[in-house]
């Protein structure tokens, strides 16, 4: 669960831990929106 923590120890880790975790599913949330944009702009040429 810490991986996001970037060292730090206690409840500073877990609170950056959440943050950067909800920062990438954001950003995976995006790249899957862009992705399906994307291929309907193929599709339709």
């Amino acid at each position: 669960m810490g991986w996001g923590g970037y060292g730090y120890n206690g409840m500073m880790s877990s609170g950056l831990g959440i943050l950067a975790t909800a920062f990438w599913l954001v950003v995976l949330v995006d790249l899957i929106l862009l992705g399906i944009w994307l291929w309907k702009q193929i599709q339709k040429k």
